[in-house]
């Protein structure tokens, strides 16, 4: 089988798990002590798992991001590298971006229940994030221009100018555009991104009105919904639902959305990585029926690729 190759560009995160225990048991309401242990870290963020689950997979993957020149850009590189990406593409500069999630598995004190608490972080523990993006202006021209084969599949899950422009360039020379959607609060960058891709993939979190894909008959709409499965939509067919593999136990529900998005593909790679206009709805519930039940695995391991 052909080892196809992916860039990917978007949210690459610096992700700390941390698993809360109560020494001396819990009480609803009260505050409780507790101990913190931490379980991984690693680079995580959407994109980042995406790539380093394809790598796994035997692809060959080219993550692409500007990174803070510093020893936290360093280590999210290195991380990269660990999980067998080739970081050609990642630049390590002054003003690079750099960005953190803290994850904490832990019990809400109204309900006694599992929660999960997400506190995001910048360089040098800072609040804000910095952008990983390449500028439109001058920088996506310049790395463009330093790809001298085309990937088979572009990813990108940011809005911005700069993966906008790489996808309709690399669309031009042939590659499979995959756009999965991190943030749709801006409305008009969110459709712009759904226009120069041709798989679109989004929660109903994000995207709950689908009313919108009715304008497309050349895309592949695929829309998770959580504890109820998920949706598809190809081309001019009809919206078809799958339903979930039930999961008993969840321990950590943090990267199932990546890891459907990777599997699938993955799978699509298994079967020649097909254009959407080629593509049979048999296809694409046989690929996603496989992408939810690795998805439902990943929720019986800590952090985003335990279940690798």
């Amino acid at each position: 089988m052909k080892r196809y190759t992916i860039i990917g560009s978007g949210q690459y995160n610096w992700d700390i798990i941390k698993l809360r225990k109560y020494p001396d048991d819990f009480t609803i309401g009260k505050r409780n002590p507790f101990v913190e242990e931490t379980l991984i870290e690693e680079v995580g963020g959407t994109c980042g798992n995406v790539m380093c689950m394809l790598s796994h997979f035997g692809w060959n993957v080219f993550p692409q991001l500007k990174l803070t020149n510093s020893e936290e850009g360093q280590k999210l590189a290195d991380s990269l590298t660990q999980y067998g990406c080739d970081t050609r593409y990642v630049y390590l500069v002054e003003g690079g971006g750099f960005s953190g999630m803290t994850c904490t598995h832990r019990k809400s004190k109204k309900t006694g229940e599992h929660e999960l608490g997400l506190r995001s972080f910048g360089p040098n523990g800072s609040r804000f994030r910095k952008i990983t993006e390449l500028r439109a202006r001058d920088e996506v021209p310049a790395f463009l221009d330093t790809i001298t084969e085309t990937p088979d599949v572009y990813f990108f899950d940011h809005n911005e100018a700069g993966p906008r422009m790489i996808a309709t360039n690399l669309h031009n020379r042939g590659s499979l555009i995959y756009f999965e959607c991190e943030n749709s609060s801006d409305w008009k960058k969110f459709i712009k991104s759904v226009e120069v891709a041709d798989i679109v993939k989004f929660s109903d979190e994000n995207v709950p009105d689908v009313s919108f894909v009715d304008k497309y008959n050349d895309k592949l709409f695929i829309q998770t919904q959580g504890s109820k499965g998920l949706q598809f939509k190809l081309g001019n067919g009809n919206w078809i639902h799958l339903d979930p593999v039930p999961v008993k136990n969840v321990v950590d529900w943090e990267g199932c959305g990546d890891t459907i998005s990777a599997v699938f593909i993955d799978e699509l790679g298994k079967i020649g990585l097909p254009k959407v206009s080629e593509l049979t709805e048999e296809q694409v519930i046989s690929a996603l029926k496989v992408a939810t039940g690795k998805a439902a695995l990943c929720t019986q391991f800590y952090g985003s690729k335990g279940w690798l």
